[in-house]
């Protein structure tokens, strides 16, 4: 018998065989991996999809769609507690269940390398928890309610300067608006004026100034769609395609805009310093640049970039997200506006609200807030963490080490009934609180909680407090999408009228 010598072999294979050998072996491989995860891996006993047991692709898809809210609510409804929405990772719809897979030393997932922009990572992203914790204990100063207070002024002047350029464009001429882009622009403005000592200008000027808000949405949708294939994302960042994947102060669209628009205040910031001019600025990037590490040194000049970025892309769609829910279901339900309106007169209150009075003074406004997050929560995302040795028992299956598993943070028991109400019983929102994942849970939870709570209880209130506003039945109706890993609203549109002093 003979056997054809290498030569002969190498002759067969043709441009055509090769790319057929190619075709075939990705198949087999597809085949194999469709076998493996949904017989043989140890995940494959949890109920879910077909296809999201067998590729990240599933969820991917309905993440780039804005559907994955509905198809996982949909899922839960069918499934129960806990669903496989991908080969490696179960959603589990259980707040009970939070402490025991958010614990201290669980480690973040891979899941969150795609919201970086190189070295050294923001705190949000880092995975290992002991980094994490490292790098906490030098930021969190940051956001002791102490310092929270001093901002609350920087708030009033944003808030004011919005509630005029409403009166002058909207509640004077009658004009129907967008709501939900113009709780965007206050949210922008807050957000750099607190973390940058000046405001972008989206309030003054009544436009997404330099694209700025859209090249950040765009960010979203992308980070959304290589979290959820974060596997091959890691494996290109590895690779040349990185210097394409990565947004870069260069680019022209996308994240480039912020980052150029953040590195443009930051080294006036710095330069200022340098050449010993008097500041007098409580801002985030004040607090940063004086910060010190253990041994008597400044934060690292990548650190401080980093964490000014996740306070503008963490720190203003949430807070217009929760603000354009309010209105949203205050719509549905005035009974709820009046009750609110009628607590808001009681004389308690200056005429620009303060966080302390509303805190003491207008518990049914307050717990308005924390059901409209309930609801709606505008971190409704993926944010999974790994399950740590020795694994865990997870409704009576055995879930092994380095599985990834997530929260569902936006269902909950009864969640589907806008129901201030829930919150007014102590010991019930005491409770609440405890398995609440609005913020996240536990030792990373999100330190921006007081002053985004702060945000809420004074510019809606103000808002509130100055017209009555009707829904444009004309206008494509309301709906809560996530885009990417923000939830928001859209089309909220509305027209206003101001009260007569004194209503």
């Amino acid at each position: 018998m003979e056997f054809a010598t290498r030569e002969e072999l190498l002759s067969k294979i043709n441009a055509t065989n090769f790319i057929l050998l190619i075709f075939a072996y990705i198949g087999l491989r597809s085949i194999y991996q469709v076998i493996h995860y949904r017989f043989f891996h140890p995940l494959s006993g949890f109920p879910g999809p077909f296809w999201a047991s067998v590729t990240r692709l599933w969820i991917a898809w309905h993440n780039v769609r804005d559907t994955e809210l509905p198809i996982l609510y949909a899922l839960k409804k069918k499934y129960g507690p806990v669903v496989r929405i991908t080969p490696t990772l179960l959603l589990f719809n259980d707040p009970l269940k939070l402490p025991e897979f958010y614990h201290r030393s669980a480690d973040k997932t891979e899941f969150y390398t795609t919201g970086t922009f190189g070295d050294p990572e923001a705190m949000f992203n880092i995975r290992p928890h002991k980094e994490h914790a490292a790098l906490r204990k030098h930021i969190a100063g940051l956001y002791k309610f102490s310092n929270m207070k001093k901002l609350e002024l920087l708030m009033d002047h944003r808030i004011g300067d919005w509630l005029s350029q409403l009166d002058n464009k909207f509640a004077e001429t009658g004009d129907a608006f967008d709501f939900s882009w113009w709780s965007v622009y206050l949210a922008y403005d807050v957000i750099s004026e607190v973390g940058y000592g000046v405001p972008f200008g989206f309030i003054e000027q009544g436009k997404d100034v330099a694209n700025l808000i859209r090249s950040l949405h765009q960010g979203f949708t992308m980070f959304g769609l290589l979290g959820r294939l974060h596997h091959l994302t890691n494996w290109i960042k590895t690779t040349f395609l990185k210097k394409y994947l990565v947004a870069k102060s260069t680019d022209d669209s996308g994240m480039g805009v912020l980052l150029r628009f953040r590195d443009k205040l930051i080294d006036k910031r710095l330069e200022d310093v340098k050449m010993s001019k008097p500041i007098d600025k409580t801002d985030f990037l004040q607090f940063l640049i004086n910060a010190r590490t253990e041994d008597d040194k400044p934060l690292d000049d990548g650190v401080i970039r980093a964490e000014l970025l996740i306070v503008l892309t963490a720190g203003a769609d949430t807070i217009a997200s929760v603000f354009q829910g309010l209105v949203q279901y205050l719509l549905k339900n005035p009974h709820v506006y009046k009750q609110i309106e009628s607590a808001a007169q009681s004389g308690l209150i200056s005429q620009v609200a303060q966080y302390s009075e509303v805190t003491e003074h207008l518990p049914y406004y307050a717990a308005c807030i924390y059901e409209t997050m309930r609801l709606s929560p505008p971190g409704s995302t993926i944010l999974p963490r790994y399950v740590s040795a020795p694994g865990a028992d997870l409704y009576g299956t055995f879930v092994p080490p380095g599985t990834e598993v997530a929260a569902n943070s936006w269902i909950g028991e009864d969640a589907e009934d806008f129901c201030p109400d829930r919150w007014l019983n102590p010991e019930r929102a005491k409770l609440f609180k405890k398995y609440d994942f609005t913020f996240g849970y536990g030792s990373r939870a999100c330190l921006g909680k007081d002053i985004a709570t702060m945000e809420l209880f004074k510019a809606p209130l103000q808002f509130l407090r100055r017209y009555r506003f009707e829904q444009v039945s004309e206008k494509p109706a309301a709906k809560f999408v996530l885009h990417g890993g923000i939830a928001s609203w859209i089309d909220v549109w509305i027209t206003l009228r101001q009260k007569s002093p004194g209503k």
